[in-house]
């Protein structure tokens, strides 16, 4: 078996004042073996949605919402997809930062609630709101808009003063989120959530635009993901996917020889996000109790034949590769992560 395994933000990027703590006491030896045995290689940054539009040959590298749709129980057609997320707007020190709607605890009734008022409000400019997920909020148009936006991953916990959608088009797409924040300021849902001390839903996060496309043959056989993209690309492909299992157990039963399969850990991304050291501290020691090390053990016993790693961020994707026979290399010294932050 071939297994793959893609974790955003495994690597943060460097914070001098933060940088000791951050790392400081981690104990990952099954992960540091992998990293010090395997073949490792450094290219730019990406994010997660770049990274797998790449692997799947999605032509753009911000075509994300056709498949999130997908995954959400949309069908495919003809029409040009724009994600519409609910967020929540946050006034720090003269800007407004980001939180997005996974971190807001929306209900399905909230986000049916909101997008009936939205949709009423904007019949007339012929724009329909899907809340397909509470979280993942859709718009279909008839062509692309003449606007580029900003991928929520790289506003999420950041301000937005200099991220907000450009183009021929932004006069108006500005003026209609604008529009939107005064109906969603209002609305009987966030007075509620404003009572019961919740953070509002009070904006509206545009991106990650595209129309479906054919894609080519995918020779995976599993997909493990709980990310909508991957879930949507899958599905696209015809891959087979289900959920993130709590641990590598259900990857590991299949034995077939020849078999490629990928593991999206994404558990650290929202940690990374709002600067949330601890919880990236704890959720990488997770991983590496029910990831790391029984992968490295099936790795050593030959129930792999290789395995392979893509830890990506903003700063870097550092690749590795690595096969049984490198488990016997052991001139290859365990290094800890803040090694590979300047590699």
């Amino acid at each position: 078996m071939n297994l793959s395994l893609i974790i955003p933000d495994l690597l943060l990027p460097q914070a001098p004042n933060a940088l000791l703590d951050r790392y400081q006491d981690l104990r990952l030896p099954a992960l540091e073996r992998l990293l010090a045995r395997g073949t490792p290689h450094r290219s730019l940054g990406c994010t997660l949605e770049s990274f797998l539009l790449k692997q799947f040959k999605v032509e753009g590298n911000d075509s994300v919402t056709p498949y999130t749709w997908l995954a959400d129980g949309g069908s495919t057609d003809e029409s040009y997809w724009l994600r519409a997320d609910p967020v929540y707007l946050q006034a720090q020190r003269g800007q407004l930062v980001l939180v997005d709607g996974a971190m807001l605890d929306i209900t399905e009734a909230e986000a049916d609630a909101l997008c009936t008022t939205l949709n009423q409000h904007f019949v007339s400019d012929n724009l329909r709101f899907f809340p397909a997920h509470p979280a993942r909020w859709y718009l279909a148009l008839d062509r692309a808009p003449e606007i580029s936006t900003v991928p929520l991953a790289q506003v999420a916990g950041q301000s937005v003063n200099d991220c907000l959608p450009r183009g021929n088009a932004s006069q108006r797409w500005n003026q209609i989120l604008n529009e939107a924040q005064m109906l969603l300021h209002t609305h009987p849902i966030n007075t509620a959530r404003e009572q019961r001390g919740q953070a509002l839903i009070n904006s509206l996060w545009l991106w990650g635009g595209g129309v479906a496309q054919a894609l080519p043959p995918c020779s995976l056989q599993h997909i493990w993901a709980n990310d909508a993209l991957a879930r949507g690309l899958a599905l696209t492909v015809k891959v087979p996917c289900h959920a993130l299992p709590q641990d590598a157990a259900a990857c590991l039963a299949n034995t077939t020889p020849d078999a490629k399969q990928w593991v999206v850990l994404d558990g650290l991304r929202r940690a990374a996000w709002y600067g949330d050291d601890e919880a990236w501290r704890t959720g990488l020691a997770q991983m590496e109790t029910h990831w790391f090390a029984p992968l490295e053990q099936a790795l050593h016993a030959g129930r792999i034949r290789s395995l392979s790693l893509y830890a990506m961020n903003a700063q870097g994707l550092l690749t590795l590769h690595s096969k049984r026979v490198q488990c016997w290399y052991f001139w290859r010294r365990p290094k800890a992560l803040t090694h590979y932050l300047s590699s």
